[in-house]
């Protein structure tokens, strides 16, 4: 018995699950389908990053070996009227204003395992420009009314199908811009296969360093996210809150050998250079933990500094001591040089309907 061509097989069923679905359970789920749609839409340019704490955005999508990142908030709608549209309220404070930010209003109908074949892509810009507002129990609140099936309304211009998210990605100024390799170095060694203890230790260093820039910020200053697959250098992505800029830190963690010296490596044919790039190598000690201080390097700097050198320690190799940074300073240090301006949070304005 001859098996049918794979082109040929009908979809798979849907199954005809009970509804019971929250609000709660619905909004991660369009966030995670979403999500997996721009990522193949992508055709292996973009990636997307989850945010570690919720802070209003909810994707990051990301053009590889680049900073360039459209942020996306999530709204997600269960149910829509007989002719196709929903109906939302959201408040205004939870709208910020992004030159790179959009509001993805997505369907997502039973039994919930796929998006609606049409979603609303909404600059942050044009959604408060054009969205009508109005008062609920007293707040401030846009009142959003959109027809998912194409009808005429003031959002016809930002709905897009699924199936042309490829096109929608393409228009984003720099999106298909090809990204030169970084200049060659020293040194081109290409790192070895780490194994699983390495691993480990690389990711107590990254776990140390999103923990350290959060605590130099402050309360709700800054959104590190992750992405959920690594392609590229960038370790944590960094959203400033307050200056809605977005920062990339590539973390590297060496174990301190008995002779005092520790290797430092970075991958060049996934790195990329930006100004607001940087390149963080924990030291950890014999006990695991971070070193009295860390190296903080702009990625500017790499060709010049080297992909892969040995380093010593207790008389820190020349041309890395400039980048010396004590322990307890790598957060506040990062954020200033990245966003060059101040963590003090008194000389930041406060959020929008903060």
């Amino acid at each position: 018995m001859a098996l049918r061509h794979p082109l040929d097989l009908d979809p798979p069923h849907r199954p005809d699950w009970r509804s019971g679905l929250t609000t709660a359970q619905t909004g991660p789920m369009a966030e995670d389908l979403l999500g997996v749609a721009l990522a193949a839409a992508g055709g292996g340019l973009g990636t997307v990053a989850w945010p570690t704490v919720d802070r209003g955005i909810d994707l990051y999508l990301r053009r590889l070996r680049s900073l360039l990142t459209v942020l996306i908030q999530v709204k997600a709608f269960r149910t829509l009227t007989p002719d196709g549209t929903g109906v939302l309220d959201l408040p205004v404070d939870e709208v910020i204003d992004h030159p790179t930010g959009h509001i993805a209003m997505v369907h997502i109908p039973p039994p919930h395992t796929l998006l609606y074949e049409r979603l609303f892509m909404i600059p942050f810009s044009e959604f408060r420009r054009r969205c009508p507002r109005g008062l609920v129990r007293g707040k401030e609140v846009f009142h959003f009314v959109g027809n998912f099936a194409g009808g005429a309304d003031v959002w016809r211009d930002f709905l897009v199908d699924v199936e042309q998210l490829a096109g929608w990605l393409d228009a984003i100024p720099g999106w298909s811009t090809p990204v030169p390799p970084v200049p060659a170095g020293e040194s081109d060694a290409l790192a070895a296969n780490a194994d699983g203890r390495s691993q480990w230790q690389g990711n107590l260093g990254s776990l140390w360093a999103a923990a350290e820039i959060e605590r130099a910020a402050g309360p709700a200053a800054v959104v590190i996210a992750q992405d959920r697959i690594r392609l590229d250098t960038v370790t944590l992505l960094v959203h400033d809150l307050r200056r809605q800029q977005i920062g990339g830190l590539h973390v590297r963690t060496a174990k301190i050998t008995p002779q005092r010296t520790v290797h430092f490596e970075v991958i060049r044919p996934t790195f990329f250079i930006d100004e607001k790039l940087y390149v963080l190598l924990v030291l950890l000690g014999k006990d695991e933990r971070p070193h009295d201080f860390c190296l903080l390097m702009p990625s500017t700097e790499l060709p010049r500094l080297g992909y892969s050198e040995t380093i010593t320690i207790d008389r820190l190799t020349k041309r890395f001591a400039p980048y010396r940074v004590a322990r307890e300073d790598v957060g506040s240090a990062f954020l200033k040089q990245a966003f060059a301006s101040s963590t003090d949070n008194s000389r930041i304005p406060p959020l929008e309907g903060g």
